[in-house]
Order: C-alpha cells, then structure tokens, then sequence
C-alpha cells in the first residue's frame, strides 16, 4: 500500500479547482458542427433527428440529449455553429470511453452533414505575399475571377519587380 502526501500552502490552493472525479457527476460531452449559413433549417431538423436516433441506438454510452443549439452565428464568414450537448453514463474518472464515445459522435455527425450537404466551405482568404516600404501590405485574392493562374503569376513577378 503506498501513501501519498502533498504539502502546500493554502495560499496556493486557493485559486484552485480540486474535484474528486470519482464522486463527481456523470460525463457531460460538447460536440459543435459548423453549418454553412445557407443551409436550409429543414436538414438540421433532418440533422437532429439522426443524432437523437443515434443517442437512444446506444443506451449503454449515452444518458440523455440534454442539447441541440445553434450557439454561434457568423454572416461574414457564412457559418452556423451548433451544438449537441449530451450526458454519458459513465463518470469522468473513466475518461476513456467518454472520449471515445465523442469521437464517434462527432464522426458520426460529419458523415451525416456530408450525406445532407450541411458542410461548411470557409471563404477564401487573401494570401499576403509582401511589404510595401510604405508599410501598406499587398495582397493577392485568391478568387477564381482573377483570369487564371497566368494571371496570378504575371501579378506576382509584377509585385516583385516594383520593389
């Protein structure tokens, strides 16, 4: 039988959280989706359902859906966030089933959101390639109205012949 003790101040403990994982509560888990904005709501209900009947398909894994919400909405970067919230049967001290538990989950849902056409496609960036002495930065889009990648290269080498 080993006996651990540990020393510390209380000062130091203070701003500290110490829980007792084998007394603590049963396993909330947090899974997000990203949603494009255009995305009709009739798929996320479609959506929903299929995570609800994947939940109740595994009453060993899973104590309830406490969740489904939308918790973040981006119109300039065109995205729906979502999340599922949901109570797993075992407590946090097991970690490993949990865990493994949301990652099926959440593949799960990619595979659902591919097969609705849920997923979200980000906004193509601008692509920084230099420095102007002035200080102002220049920049490229990468946007398919460009005429090209010829296009693209002449204003690349352009770039570089200013300088």
């Amino acid at each position: 039988m080993q006996i651990l003790v540990f020393v510390s101040s209380n000062g130091s403990l203070a701003p500290l959280r110490i829980i007792n994982a084998k007394r603590s509560p049963k396993a909330v888990v947090y899974v997000y989706h990203k949603f494009g904005s255009d995305a009709p709501f009739k798929m996320v209900k479609v959506f929903q359902t299929a995570i609800e009947n994947f939940v109740k398909s595994r009453p060993r894994e899973w104590v309830a859906l406490n969740g489904f919400r939308a918790t973040r909405v981006e119109m300039e970067l065109n995205f729906i966030e979502y999340v599922v919230v949901l109570t797993h049967r075992e407590m946090w001290q097991n970690i490993g089933p949990i865990l493994q538990s949301q990652a099926d989950l959440a593949s799960f849902g990619l595979e659902v959101s591919k097969k609705l056409n849920l997923r979200y496609i980000s906004p193509p960036k601008p692509i920084h390639l230099s420095t102007e002495k002035s200080g102002r930065n220049k920049y490229i889009e990468s946007d398919s109205t460009m005429g090209g990648k010829e296009n693209e290269i002449n204003q690349v080498a352009e770039m570089f012949r200013n300088e």
